[in-house]
């Protein structure tokens, strides 16, 4: 994967401090990229894992450290990407950071006058909103390859995921917003309308023709990742080493560097073209990268991809 063409790639990674993120760090750099920024909520984490991989990969590409970027804080990815160089845009951009909370209910924050699902905010909200400031600061080269961390769950993933399907657009805005009528809370199926959400947000960004790749793709289910770190310690326990454990002797899950090296073809542009929605076969969780969209109607639902960009827009808009 090493070569003298990845010199002149210029590498964004959110939530590059562990995990997937940290794991796909690593072989870029490897793969000879040129720069890579790793940026993470706190800048402590960031520098941290810069230390770290300069410690485990020996290359000559540069890398880079930067805090604030706290998806559901877009003050703080404001200001953090203010404080970024300005004339040194990024070609390869991996909206990776997100989560999920393991609570007893639904979790929502005020943001201008919405009251939104704070799920689908980190990872899908956040990405967009990380993306525009980018954009608004010039740090985004032309034909940029840019690229949302997606997941299986956007298209349900049988005993573990329900499908989410919205028939309209006010049914999912409805969700988003906190509606009535929302569904008792699972914490699985809130991350996988979270991803559904993403999804809707990358096709219709590869939509607009301004010279961008755009694709959402997702290596499959990866066990080791940080998206357990604020589980209580007992439940964190149980789901790493007894749920995902037993998934990976069963080749059910992989290890995030197997998922890094995937996520890491796609960022290198050897697998994916703008407005691909990827990930493993239906009814599977690992195996060959796949169409998602056949497998869920709501992913391709033209009222769903348009009502969820006017939504987005209205809440945090391109143009400044």
């Amino acid at each position: 994967m090493t070569t003298n063409q990845n010199q002149n790639l210029s590498v964004f990674i959110t939530g590059a401090n562990g995990g997937l993120g940290f794991e796909t760090a690593k072989i870029l750099l490897a793969s000879g990229v040129g720069r890579l920024a790793l940026a993470t909520r706190k800048e402590a984490k960031a520098v941290q894992a810069r230390a770290r991989i300069l410690d485990q990969v020996r290359a000559k590409g540069k890398v880079e450290a930067y805090g604030g970027f706290d998806m559901n804080d877009p003050k703080s990815i404001e200001d953090s990407v203010k404080r970024m160089p300005e004339n040194k845009p990024f070609n390869v951009i991996f909206l990776q950071a997100g989560g999920v909370f393991f609570t007893d209910d639904y979790q929502f924050l005020n943001y201008g006058k919405k009251r939104l699902e704070k799920t689908v905010f980190q990872n899908a909200f956040g990405a967009y909103i990380t993306l525009v400031n980018l954009q608004k600061a010039g740090l985004v080269a032309p034909n940029a390859r840019v690229v949302f961390a997606g997941g299986e769950g956007a298209r349900g993933i049988p005993g573990m995921i329900e499908k989410p399907v919205f028939l309209s657009y006010n049914s999912l805005k409805g969700y988003i917003e906190g509606s009535k009528d929302m569904p008792a809370y699972n914490p699985m199926n809130s991350i996988g309308i979270s991803k559904l959400v993403s999804a809707l947000i990358s096709q219709k960004l590869s939509e607009i023709n301004d010279g961008n790749e755009y694709i959402w793709f997702t290596p499959g289910l990866t066990h080791g990742t940080n998206g357990l770190k604020k589980v209580a310690p007992v439940k964190r326990f149980f789901m790493e080493k007894v749920m995902f454990g037993m998934s990976a002797m069963l080749g059910m899950s992989q290890s995030p560097k197997k998922g890094a090296e995937k996520y890491a073809e796609c960022l290198l542009g050897e697998v994916g073209k703008n407005g691909d929605v990827l990930g493993a076969p239906e009814g599977k969780v690992l195996g060959k990268i796949t169409d998602q969209k056949p497998m869920n109607p709501s992913i391709r639902d033209r009222d769903l991809i348009d009502g969820i960009w006017r939504m987005v827009n209205e809440i945090y808009p391109r143009t400044a």
